[in-house]
């Protein structure tokens, strides 16, 4: 039985067509700010930013918005808020706390034939921290993460998401990303690959729906119920590995 707001039938559709499952950081994997607040990590990277600060940046609680704003300051600015954010980051994962069911996800995937990669706009340092803590970094593929002060990279660009591709050697048409931000169907769509929104706040659920994610999960139970119930079909796995190397002889290679 799943929980109210999930669409069982659009997400077991994906989930039988995904064999490379990628799953944003914060929100699918854990709440990084659970111990150090976003409200706080955001104040210390604007004390970076010299000058006045427009209204949007200066009521944030988001991180992520404040560097973006950095970016259209200097390159320089840019490259200490991003250094400074991603310390805090790091300093956050002792205090983070792991999204309910996303161990059961995880070993779901793998147990079921797939591969698990993370794709984030955190720091590949805080998310490769994360994991090692929590015994994940050995049952994750590929980790793409945020190692560049170019907030243009991040999503919604759909950047992340194609190196990880290119990386897994992944085929477009078995791929999905999972993830809890707009940003994050934003950039599935760009990337034309599918999506799964995780509405982990009940005001996500209907923007996800407008956005056109895939499908959209309110518990990530939901998620490893339909990956049990979708083993990958060693016919379709047979049939998309010979597309994509036919289409590219470099793919299953990291570049």
């Amino acid at each position: 039985m799943t929980t109210p707001g999930t669409d069982a039938a659009a997400l077991g559709a994906i989930i039988a067509r995904t064999r490379w499952l990628l799953l944003d950081f914060d929100g699918p994997i854990c709440s990084i700010y659970a111990g150090l607040p976003d409200a706080v990590v955001a104040d210390k990277l604007r004390k970076l930013i010299p000058g006045e600060i427009p209204d949007d940046i200066l009521n944030t609680h988001d991180p992520i918005e404040v560097f973006r704003y950095s970016g259209t300051v200097n390159d320089d600015l840019a490259a200490s808020v991003e250094a400074e954010m991603a310390d805090l980051e790091v300093a956050a994962v002792s205090g983070a706390r792991p999204t309910p069911y996303i161990h059961e996800v995880i070993a779901s995937a793998r147990e079921s034939g797939r591969t698990v990669g993370v794709v984030s706009n955190n720091s590949l340092r805080a998310v490769s921290a994360y994991l090692d803590v929590h015994d994940l970094d050995g049952v994750i593929a590929l980790v793409v993460a945020r190692t560049s002060h170019d907030p243009a990279l991040l999503k919604p660009s759909p950047y992340l998401i194609d190196e990880a591709v290119r990386g897994l050697g992944a085929d477009l048409n078995a791929v999905t990303l999972v993830g809890d931000s707009y940003t994050d169907i934003e950039a599935a769509h760009l990337a034309r690959v599918f999506s799964i929104g995780y509405a982990n706040k009940p005001d996500k659920l209907r923007r996800m729906v407008e956005l056109r994610a895939g499908a959209v999960v309110t518990n990530m139970a939901d998620l490893a119920l339909s990956i049990r119930a979708h083993n990958v079909n060693p016919e379709f796995l047979a049939f998309v590995t010979t597309e994509a190397a036919a289409l590219n002889p470099c793919c299953g290679q990291t570049p």
